[in-house]
């Protein structure tokens, strides 16, 4: 949520969980935001949070989501066949090619690939960011 100075507030915790080691069954969140290793029901990690950082950046950039569908199971389906990304003629004026390799390497469905696979450093030295 954005406050009444355009500044970014977390909210929605109370799904949040402890991390375990096998934890598949944690399928929790909206499914439009979910990655597709927690829709799958597959043990996953924090990159899973990069993946929604990576929904919501794509959604402030577009104006929409990149998976859509009517319930869980359309999401599902159209998240496992085609990798959403940013296309360069989709830029909007003022957006930075940064943004885009940023949102682009967070929605990776590859979670040893995503963007922050490597921790949160990997994305705090991401270019889009080096001013902030």
């Amino acid at each position: 949520m954005l406050d009444s100075e355009g500044y970014l507030r977390i909210t929605d915790l109370g799904i949040s969980r402890e991390f375990k080691q096998s934890n598949a069954n944690d399928t929790s969140g909206t499914p439009g935001y979910m990655a597709p290793e927690v829709m799958c029901r597959k043990d996953h990690n924090f990159s899973v949070d990069y993946f929604a950082l990576g929904v919501i950046t794509y959604e402030f950039m577009l104006g929409r989501r990149p998976y859509v569908g009517k319930d869980r199971k359309e999401i599902k389906e159209s998240m496992l066949s085609k990798q959403a990304q940013v296309r360069i003629d989709e830029l909007p004026y003022k957006w930075s090619p940064h943004a885009l390799d940023f949102i682009n390497k967070l929605l990776l469905r590859n979670a040893n690939v995503r963007l922050g696979a490597l921790g949160i450093e990997e994305i705090k030295q991401h270019a889009w960011l080096q001013d902030v």
